[in-house]
């Protein structure tokens, strides 16, 4: 949250107040070690993700060419329950977790042991569904072998969730960071090495159980090391974190499965080798995202308090947010859209050719992957995490029918179109829950000023389409940037913003 311009607030510790900035004309920004905390814990998780996206991303590059299209198509769907159930074990209590830490650090000992008694229940529950839905869609015998070696890993890979929670809330992020790199380098090269080894794909998966189980252990570790919480077991607790957990857990689940019906249908009309194109665009599309919500986890603690003290700073924060997310976003997605073939003849052999449409369609789900993350944790510190689950159950119910529709109608890439007219379903809705009217049509004069500037970026990517990659890039940056100032969207306080808050941290 640099550069956020916010307005003073009581806080007991001077240090911690929001302190009036002399080159900011009038406004005022996050001081102390509110801000340093919030930038060093956005910062360390963005490097930690970003190492690890890397890391996987160049990894299934290798898979795909090193597997084929059909047994990559099974990798990837084994992969997509293990994901998608992790999701449904582990993320709503680790939000709920985090955000009470954030609130009551006092009672860590119980909050965790009430969250980790929650993750490790559902961990057990889920692979008798995993186990249904593989059986009920009729997949391969190896498919349904890997998905089973899946739900295992869940249990160890649900309490490194609830644990990477509360390091978040303890503002500890670094020890996440280390987390996410240690994993990865112990889970790619042992990956590969199988692979080259010719055990094949299936080997990846206990590949996987393996690397979760030493990531658990490093962060009970990090957790003793930071905080040496008391772990004791209260009914009582238990029973209101439950209560609490109950309403974050509807919202999530119905998030979750609007998000990941593109593959189940797909994978129910059009088979594995279908999931293998559509996770080969999709691959693409999540590694631009790393951004967004590696700063959604970090400064969710700090929303959570700032909400309750100054409602003024808390709108300044998200509008500003949505307005870096646009300048960042959109020039990327029209960007992708039309070198969507040369992506995909760069990243994949010939055999995935047909993931170029795809990804074309696709990309324009980055968006919806920066903005609705954010949206829905904003509503979430400002207690409205019932409305974030209407939004749930509305994109839930749009993205079924369109899916079913559209998938049953146009193949892999009705996939994507219903993925894409999903999110923005949701996004509109987060938007009109999270920001009073005159919020609105200033986001929106924000996104139509960013768009022109994208859309001549767009048209010069056109023009020099017979150019190197390299200089298309260049060419079509520097327009974006020319563009940007003539139609507002970035002015010249900006960057005297910037200027004074980078010397202001060199000072300090």
């Amino acid at each position: 949250c640099w550069g956020l311009s916010l307005r003073p607030i009581v806080c007991r510790n001077p240090n911690q107040a929001i302190r009036r900035d002399p080159n900011s004309r009038g406004h005022f920004r996050m001081g102390g070690n509110t801000a340093v905390r919030t930038g060093k814990n956005a910062a360390a998780l963005f490097a930690g993700t970003l190492v690890k996206m890397i890391a996987s991303f160049a990894f299934i590059i290798f898979a795909a060419a090193k597997m084929g299209l059909n047994d990559f198509g099974k990798y990837s769907l084994a992969i997509f329950y293990f994901e998608l159930f992790l999701s449904l074990t582990a993320t709503a209590v680790g939000i709920l977790l985090t955000r009470d830490l954030a609130r009551w650090k006092r009672r860590s000992g119980d909050l965790l042991t009430s969250a980790s008694i929650m993750a490790f229940g559902l961990a057990c529950i889920a692979p008798i569904f995993m186990f249904v839905g593989s059986y009920s869609l009729n997949y391969s015998e190896d498919t349904s072998l890997a998905i089973l070696i899946a739900s295992l890993v869940l249990i160890p890979a649900s309490l490194s969730v609830v644990l990477e929670a509360a390091l978040v809330a303890f503002e500890r992020a670094e020890f996440v960071t280390f987390g996410n790199v240690f994993e990865s380098l112990v889970r790619i090269p042992l990956s590969v090495a199988v692979l080259m080894s010719g055990f094949g794909w299936l080997g990846i998966m206990w590949v996987l159980m393996f690397s979760r189980v030493l990531l658990l252990i490093f962060y009970i570790w990090a957790i003793r090391k930071v905080d040496s919480p008391q772990l004791t077991f209260r009914w009582r607790s238990l029973r209101r974190f439950a209560v609490r957990w109950k309403t974050f857990a509807a919202e999530n689940w119905m998030a979750t499965l609007y998000t990941s019906l593109d593959v189940l249908v797909l994978s129910y009309f059009s088979g594995e080798i279908a999931v293998g194109l559509y996770t080969a665009a999709w691959k693409v599309v999540r590694l631009g995202s790393v951004f967004s919500k590696s700063y959604t986890t970090a400064v969710f603690p700090v929303m959570a308090r700032l909400h309750g003290k100054s409602k003024d700073s808390f709108g300044r924060l998200y509008r500003s947010t949505i307005r870096i997310m646009a300048l960042i976003a959109i020039p990327a997605v029209v960007g992708i859209c039309i070198l969507s073939s040369d992506v995909i003849q760069i990243l994949y052999t010939d055999e995935f050719v047909e993931s170029t449409p795809v990804l074309r369609v696709l990309v324009w789900a980055l968006l919806v992957e920066f903005l609705n993350p954010f949206l829905s944790h904003a509503l979430f510190a400002q207690g409205k995490q019932n409305k974030s689950m209407q939004v749930a159950g509305i994109s839930l119910a749009v993205n079924t029918v369109l899916t079913g529709l559209l998938v049953y109608r146009y193949g892999v890439v009705g996939a994507a179109l219903g993925t894409v007219l999903g999110g923005l379903v949701a996004t509109v809705c987060y938007s009109c829950f999270l920001m009073p009217k005159k919020d609105l049509i200033s986001t929106g004069v924000v996104f139509l000023q960013v768009a022109v500037a994208a859309a001549g970026l767009g048209v010069t990517l056109w023009i020099a389409q017979h150019e190197i990659l390299p200089v298309k890039i260049v060419i079509a940056s520097l327009v974006y940037g020319v563009l940007l100032f003539a139609v507002g969207a970035i002015r010249l306080r900006d960057f005297h913003l910037a200027k004074s808050l980078v010397l202001s941290r060199a000072a300090s």
